[in-house]
């Protein structure tokens, strides 16, 4: 019986161990807040400010007397300042993705994001769930020990901000279930193209979203077989695989990376939408990267 009491105290010991102990505070948030930060940072640098905004809209958002609005930062310099808007925001964005002081660069990188997704009239999705994710990674940023994110850890945080730190990563991963969880459902049971497999076929179609008629092309003998009914039940598959991996030690979940870089990639090449899959490979590697291995440069050499 005795032996059974210490055994029980020791999993629990090495669970505390490996779920509280470990340093979150590497490389692993770095990368995520990159792709991120690169997302936005791509679309300020290939879009006309004038593509961006409307100046009307701009000057309703300045005289706003709501708090949301007053700390716009788009609105605070005014529909006239939009280039000075743009400018600023890509020196912050490459300040974040150089990793340099991310006590600062975090709540900087929140507020661009915030701001563009609040005023911005070209909006592809991508925007709202990265305000989401910058907003979560703030306490991270605060309480990281580094002066940047891609330097290994040199001194160890103490027990207080690990355990801040996992807690955000917890937020972090089940925000990240419920998005492709939700997907997945709202495909099954409120769409009827989603259900009966020709999904796909409709939106490569689309004259908007489409694919362009090269690709369509070469495509078009697989969307208009039965074999489309397989990739668009493979879409929603691969959503409600990603949710399920919540409930996998993040050591486990490593191998479903590739399924979600390889449909978020896919969504960039056929669809267009590049933004939006830059910040959904951020979010996937906050939720799926473990932290320990700290993202050594050498990895792929050395599994080699």
């Amino acid at each position: 019986m005795e032996s059974m009491f210490i055994s029980q105290l020791n999993k629990i010991n090495k669970w505390i161990e490996d779920k509280i102990f470990i340093n979150p505070y590497t490389r692993v948030y770095g990368i995520g807040r990159t792709f991120i930060a690169f997302s936005l940072l791509t679309v300020f640098l290939f879009n006309d400010m004038d593509y961006l905004f409307n100046k009307k809209a701009i000057e309703v958002i300045s005289n706003s007397d709501f708090i949301h609005n007053r700390l716009n930062f788009f609105g605070i310099l005014g529909s006239d300042n939009l280039l000075l808007g743009k400018i600023i925001s890509i020196i912050i964005l490459l300040v974040v993705i150089s990793g340099y002081i991310p006590q600062i660069t975090g709540v900087l990188h929140f507020w661009i994001t915030y701001s563009f997704n609040n005023s911005s009239i070209l909006l592809d999705g991508g925007e709202q769930i990265a305000t989401i994710y910058t907003f979560l990674i703030i306490p991270l940023t605060l309480f990281d020990n580094r002066k940047n994110h891609w330097q290994k850890p040199k001194k160890e945080p103490n027990l207080r901000n690990k355990f801040i730190g996992h807690l955000v990563f917890l937020f972090i991963s089940m925000q990240s279930c419920f998005i492709y969880l939700n997907t997945g459902i709202e495909k099954i049971y409120q769409l009827n193209d989603w259900k009966n497999g020709t999904a796909l076929y409709y939106i490569f179609n689309n004259s908007y979203f489409g694919l362009n008629d090269g690709i369509l092309s070469l495509i078009n003998p697989i969307i208009n077989s039965e074999f489309v009914f397989f990739l668009t039940w493979w879409v929603i598959l691969s959503h409600l695989l990603l949710s399920y991996i919540l409930l996998l030690d993040r050591r486990k979940k490593t191998s479903f990376l590739p399924i979600g870089v390889f449909f978020h990639t896919s969504i960039a090449v056929f669809l267009g939408l590049y933004s939006f899959s830059l910040v959904m490979i951020g979010v996937l590697l906050l939720y799926i990267l473990p932290f320990q291995h700290n993202l050594k440069f050498t990895l792929w050499k050395k599994e080699r």
